[in-house]
Order: structure tokens, then C-alpha cells, then sequence
């Protein structure tokens, strides 16, 4: 599994035109719901288990319900405190997105959720750096990351 650019810039005038950024489809979800996969394997590589669940195949059969945009919005925020645990300074600024916001979805909530998963990957991207700079500092040759929780 590959990690996915996620969409971030959607706007009126997409809805409006009704370009296919202007509605969230199959592909949106899927590489959503991939992005997290994503997110917890490479947290795994640090010891850090999140309860994470997902969809991995969404098709044109299956429409997501609020429950499932309620999951998907709960994985990132699961994924962001167990990060937060084991590296404070790396803490994103995570946009809330509410029960509110997701029963009446609209291109800017979609935009949040995205928006939220690009930072959680910027975050983990800056874990491995700042283990090995710790590591240098307390004068060990290797590091190895020790789950905190």
C-alpha cells in the first residue's frame, strides 16, 4: 500500500461545475481510507499499535454512511494522539471536524479530513530524524524507538 497525495484544494466552483473534484467518489474514499492504512503501518515501524479500522475496497455498490466518515475522522484522531504519546513537539495542528460537519458534508469538511491526514504524514515523516537525533545525543549508535503511553 502506497501512500496517495490527498485532495486538499477542493472548491465551490468544482461543486459548482460539477468537476469530479466537486463530488466524492470511490476513489476519494478509497485513497482516504488508504492514507490511514498507510499512516498505522508506518507507526508501526515505531512500535505504535493504533486500533485502527478500515475499508480497504470501497466500490460503486457502497455508499458511505455518517457512521463511516465518523470512523474515518476517529482513525486520524487515534493516529494523532498515539503519535502525540511518543513525540509531543510533532503534535500537528489537526482542524476540528464535527458530528455537525459530517452530516452535512460538503467540499470544505472533505478538504479538513484530507487536510488533517497530509499533516499526520508530515509528522511521521519527521519521526525517524528526530529519533536519530536523540539517539546521537544520548550517545547510543542505534536507536530504538520505546513505545510511551
Amino acid at each position: 500500500m502506497s501512500w496517495i497525495t490527498p485532495i486538499t484544494d477542493r472548491t465551490a466552483a468544482d461543486v459548482a461545475n460539477r468537476t469530479a473534484r466537486g463530488f466524492l467518489n470511490v476513489s476519494d474514499i478509497n485513497r482516504i481510507e488508504g492514507n490511514i492504512a498507510w499512516l498505522t503501518n508506518e507507526l508501526r515501524r515505531f512500535n505504535i499499535f493504533a486500533d485502527i479500522h478500515s475499508i480497504a475496497n470501497w466500490n460503486a455498490n457502497g455508499l458511505p454512511r455518517i457512521t463511516d466518515l465518523q470512523r474515518i475522522r476517529n482513525n486520524a484522531s487515534s493516529i494523532a494522539v498515539l503519535a502525540f504519546a511518543i513525540r509531543p513537539d510533532l503534535w500537528p495542528s489537526l482542524h476540528n471536524v464535527t458530528d455537525v460537519r459530517l452530516q452535512h458534508l460538503d467540499f470544505t469538511t472533505v478538504n479538513l479530513l484530507e487536510t488533517n491526514l497530509y499533516l499526520l504524514r508530515r509528522m511521521t515523516d519527521r519521526m525517524p530524524i528526530i529519533f536519530r537525533q536523540s539517539s546521537f545525543i544520548s550517545g547510543q549508535s542505534l536507536f530504538l524507538p520505546q513505545r510511551r503511553v
